[in-house]
């Protein structure tokens, strides 16, 4: 009986936490269950949370690779700084170290994230890149020095006077070296991500958390376990 209580409690504790964060809309539910498996690993991300020293940090639940253990993405807002990361033997590995970009984005199970900019106003009057990495090609941790696997660059183009002539140059590279169109249309084929939805890390379908919310979450994960 106590079990089931608890595992009750938990059930509703989930759904009121998932929707607490700003980046949550009220109603979300969870991608997807977490079995008592899965559970037992996240916890493994543990004292990466607790030692996050980041004021105000939110944390969401992504799947980036092909396994249906989830990996942790920890926002520090005030910087639009990003850091990510999984579980590999029974520890938290980081794959991402405060990566600076207006937003992250992932292909849910193909291993790849996306990394949003914007300079001189952004839009098409400005200038924007989209730079992608490939998780399972880096052995380090990805930083802002990282070069990406493959990246598309806009620039708006003026005429004399200084006005915008209703378009802009796009550019195309991979692994810092200019390639065509037809190559960099290639390399999204190849990663399959073409048919797969780009998504925010702190979308309206993404697992999201406060600190102490994931925190309490785990814990209480825990307890439901240790009672079962």
């Amino acid at each position: 009986m106590k079990t089931a209580v608890l595992k009750m409690f938990l059930l509703a504790l989930s759904s009121l936490m998932l929707c607490a964060c700003q980046a949550c809309d009220k109603g979300v539910e969870p991608e997807q269950d977490h079995p008592a498996e899965v559970q037992q690993i996240i916890q493994a991300y543990s004292p990466i949370i607790t030692d996050c020293d980041i004021k105000n940090a939110e944390f969401s639940l992504i799947y980036l690779d092909d396994d249906a253990v989830p990996e942790l993405v920890i926002l520090d807002r005030y910087y639009n700084r990003y850091s990510i990361y999984t579980v590999k033997d029974s520890s938290a590995v980081c794959l991402v170290d405060h990566i600076t970009t207006v937003e992250m984005s992932y292909y849910e199970h193909c291993g790849v994230i996306s990394a949003f900019y914007r300079w001189n106003g952004g839009g098409d009057e400005g200038s924007y890149a989209n730079a992608y990495y490939q998780i399972d090609q880096h052995s380090e941790p990805l930083t802002d020095d990282s070069i990406p696997d493959f990246e598309f660059t806009y620039n708006a183009v003026y005429d004399e006077n200084g006005q915008w002539t209703g378009t802009g140059t796009v550019n195309y590279s991979a692994k810092g070296e200019e390639i065509d169109e037809a190559a960099y249309h290639q390399i999204e084929t190849d990663l399959n991500i073409l048919q797969t939805d780009e998504r925010s890390c702190f979308s309206e379908t993404s697992e999201c958390f406060t600190k102490d919310e994931l925190l309490l979450y785990l814990e209480m994960t825990t307890t439901v376990e240790a009672t079962s």
